[in-house]
């Protein structure tokens, strides 16, 4: 297990990828990847088009299967588990183009990302006091985050208003609450949080993820094409190209490696 764990130094694992492929027909998108991702951190994970950066999340979160190789977390291999199962285990994720439910208010899609309602089960849902606590806690904590995220005041009434009502950097705050719903989450992968978002509200967003990491010890694996706003924020970057990781390490030293340039310029 060395050999992953020097991926990081001295920093503890919570994600391992040893030696993932994955094969489309005849195109290798992902080409016998070793990926750590140290706990409570907040890791980058950078690369042109085409490098493998998605197919690689979506192995990671069970959407895809590798052809070869392996995931572990917390210790627990997880390579031959479904999406639930690893749901369950607090991986979550997010989305580029986020995935919100457009006949839900704001407030019902934060409050849907808290799973086990009891209230879900046939005979305990006609016990009105083995559900109510739950959904009364879930409500309070889908405001909480609401709150922290600015959007009860950005939005007002978020009991009524529905996700179509919000510009394009709201929804991805809507989606970032929904993605702290479930109970302790301890892994979140983001894809490209704050595309398509103006400077200001990406920075916010970049900022709050950092303090969430910090202040409760979640672990935070982001793919992002802005590297000049997302450098700031990140404790530890992977590059990749082709399929690969060809660089990784401190953030800012992985952003000046010829490989990562030469990358970024079609080489």
């Amino acid at each position: 297990m060395g050999r992953w764990f020097a991926l990081i130094g001295p920093l503890e694992p919570i994600l391992e990828v040893r030696g993932v492929s994955k094969y489309f027909g005849s195109l290798k998108a992902l080409d016998g990847v070793d990926l750590v991702v140290p706990r409570g951190k907040v890791t980058l994970l950078i690369g042109p088009n085409g490098s493998g950066k998605t197919t690689l999340i979506n192995v990671i979160t069970g959407v895809l299967r590798p052809d070869s190789g392996r995931i572990v977390f917390e210790g627990i291999d997880i390579t031959d588990m479904g999406a639930h199962e690893r749901f369950r285990l607090g991986i979550v994720r997010t989305f580029q183009i986020p995935r919100l439910f457009q006949n839900l208010s704001i407030l019902e899609n934060t409050v849907v990302g808290r799973h086990g309602n009891p209230g879900e089960s046939l005979v305990r849902g006609l016990i009105r006091s083995l559900w109510y606590g739950f959904e009364r806690r879930s409500h309070e904590d889908a405001l909480d985050h609401l709150d922290r995220l600015n959007l009860r005041e950005q939005l007002g009434s978020i009991g009524d208003r529905r996700p179509r009502e919000l510009s394009g950097g709201q929804m991805k705050l809507l989606e970032i609450s929904r993605a702290l719903m479930p109970y302790k989450p301890k892994l979140i992968i983001m894809d490209e949080p704050v595309a398509g978002v103006n400077p200001t509200l990406a920075h916010e967003i970049l900022s709050f993820i950092k303090k969430v990491s910090v202040s409760e010890g979640v672990t935070f694996l982001i793919v992002e094409h802005r590297l000049d706003i997302a450098v700031e924020y990140a404790d530890y970057a992977y590059a990749m190209h082709l399929g690969r990781v060809i660089a990784h390490g401190d953030p800012r030293s992985v952003l000046e490696d010829p490989r990562v340039i030469e990358s970024y310029l079609g080489g």
